[in-house]
């Protein structure tokens, strides 16, 4: 039997009580993901997680019956929840594979989580239908009411999340509406907060340009040379070796990557018909060459991941922050394919060169900027395109057909919210953090530059997922959540969710996660970490199936017919 009240007295689940007795301290202490529901309805080809298209979330009584449970549990061991992480303590992220825009009972968990366990939260959605009055309300009540019940959050701006796409049935436009809605919705709660990448903003990622082609990896008069696509890597220096290993030794006090070697010298052609021969070597060092082309010196590295060798020219941001990363890849036993990233930001450089051109530093607010500067961007974008036609068709393409639009839904959006035009422009607020990373079922969009699903394809990746990143020293975390509920205890992956075991009566998931993956496997060791099944209460679980989810309004980008 179970008796519920209000979220700041008890409420009785003795079963539930013993079984989480029967936890270990560090699933109290060491949690970071108590995700109230598992599942997402925007269907983002780059969703990290496989996030299934079914929801399943706690109801509103199965959410004060857990939370209470978890508090008078922790204060029976007097445990402290979420304090035992250096990563955000008595901090804890509603989300993993669902998008908490989407939880109607967000608000009472801000409340629980507050009053009972005694945590702020960390959120990141990619938006949520204005169109839906109840989650409307329910995100008005939360940031009226609970602000101090957060300790960040963050709108993703991906071009993958279904509202964005326009495919089955959505439309772009509603969701560039939606976003602004709940901008402006939230924008007491982020000005609150402060602007930063910890603590409020909106982060911008981009679909990866990928280019799959034979790699030349060869000697030309002595010179080493590499070729694929439009990119041809001359070194500046003769030299008959192989360019040696650069490994990442170390993150600074800035938790950038320190590199053991400096990266060799070389010029980088850009040109759609430099072919790898003796005569446009020569011609390139020489500063002859007659074909359309861009040239500038890089210095290269030679990094190894678990797919085999692959090169990074310049891979990381320049001294006055733009960023220009390219990545060859060979083919190997293990990469399928040999080709190309380009991890150029274009958004991010033609900001800073917008900035630079007013006299403003990298770092300073741009606080005149007016609706007329972020036009001047997106035209600068889209003749940046056009520039690039001649030597670099795919670059071009890019431009125009994926970051452009990306950049003008988000000024519209912004615009729409009544965000001051600074706010486009400012470091703190609008983040582009460049191309999709290999996790989740974003390794398909590598086209086969990738054979090992999470494995860190650059230098940048690295430092934010793998062995040399922060994650590594932050130890093993916990995931507590609902699991997909269905009679036979049997679901489609594409429904349930890589993550989530369905099964066939209430069951809550307690996991210890590798913290660079989310994985319940420690990948430097392979060995399977702690898990927990238990067992809840009937009606502690409500089922959302995806038509459900549209008829509802449970994603952004719906249009209102």
């Amino acid at each position: 039997m179970t008796t519920t009240t209000t979220a700041t007295t008890a409420t009785v689940v003795p079963g539930l009580l013993e079984q989480l007795r029967a936890l270990p301290d560090d699933a109290f202490t060491r949690v970071q993901y108590i995700a109230p529901q598992v599942g997402c309805f925007n269907g983002c080809a780059m969703c990290s997680q496989f996030a299934g298209r079914d929801a399943w979330g706690l109801t509103r009584e199965g959410l004060t019956g857990l939370f209470t449970a978890l508090g008078q549990v922790a204060a029976e061991r007097d445990l402290a929840v979420a304090s035992g992480r250096i990563h955000r303590p008595r901090v804890v992220f509603p989300y993993l594979d669902n998008d908490i825009g989407s939880y109607p009972h967000l608000d009472h968990y801000a409340e629980l989580a507050r009053d009972v366990l005694g945590v702020k939260l960390r959120i990141s959605t990619v938006g949520y239908s204005s169109r839906s009055a109840r989650l409307t309300a329910m995100h008005e009540r939360l940031v009226a009411e609970h602000t101090g019940s957060f300790d960040g959050v963050r709108f993703s701006i991906t071009p993958y999340t279904l509202g964005y796409t326009g495919r089955s049935g959505t439309d772009r436009q509603a969701y560039v509406d939606d976003l602004a809605a709940g901008l402006r919705t939230y924008r007491p709660l982020l000005d609150a907060l402060g602007h930063g990448a910890a603590t409020a903003a909106c982060e911008l990622r981009f679909a990866p340009l990928v280019g799959i082609g034979e790699l030349t990896d060869t000697h030309i008069d002595g010179h080493h040379v590499l070729a694929t696509g439009p990119h041809l890597l001359i070194s500046r220096h003769p030299g008959a070796g192989e360019l040696p290993e650069t490994v990442i030794e170390r993150l600074d006090e800035h938790t950038q990557p320190v590199y053991s070697r400096p990266g060799a010298v070389y010029l980088h052609i850009r040109s759609e018909t430099a072919a790898p021969t003796a005569a446009t070597v020569r011609a390139a060092l020489d500063g002859t060459l007659a074909m359309p082309h861009r040239a500038r010196e890089v210095r290269l590295h030679r990094f190894t991941n678990a797919d085999g060798p692959y090169w990074a020219a310049d891979p990381d941001f320049h001294p006055d922050g733009t960023f220009t990363a390219l990545h060859l890849y060979p083919a190997t036993s293990v990469r399928p394919n040999s080709g190309y990233t380009d991890a150029t930001r274009p958004f991010l450089n033609t900001l800073l060169a917008h900035k630079r051109a007013r006299g403003l530093g990298r770092r300073d607010e741009f606080e005149r900027a007016t609706g007329t500067d972020v036009d001047a961007v997106l035209d600068v974008l889209a003749a940046r395109a056009k520039g690039l036609e001649p030597v670099d068709a795919a670059a071009a393409a890019h431009l125009r057909e994926q970051v452009h639009p990306q950049v003008a839904a988000y000024a519209a959006a912004l615009e729409r919210a009544g965000y001051p035009p600074r706010l486009f422009f400012s470091r703190a607020f609008t983040i582009d953090t460049g191309q999709i990373v290999n996790q989740g079922r974003a390794e398909h969009l590598f086209r086969g530059l990738t054979g090992t699903n999470g494995e860190p394809m650059t230098p940048r990746e690295e430092r934010g997922f793998g062995q040399a990143s922060l994650s590594t020293v932050r130890g093993p975390i916990w995931r507590i959540t609902p699991l997909p509920l269905t009679p036979t205890g049997r679901l489609p992956i594409a429904v349930a969710g890589k993550k989530n075991q369905a099964t066939s009566a209430p069951s809550l998931l307690v996991e210890e996660l590798d913290p660079c993956h989310l994985s319940p496997v420690m990948r430097t060791t392979g060995c399977r970490l702690r898990r927990h099944v238990l067992t809840l209460p009937d009606g502690f679980i409500e089922h959302t199936s995806m038509a459900q989810g549209r008829a509802v309004f449970a994603l952004p980008g719906l249009p209102a017919s």
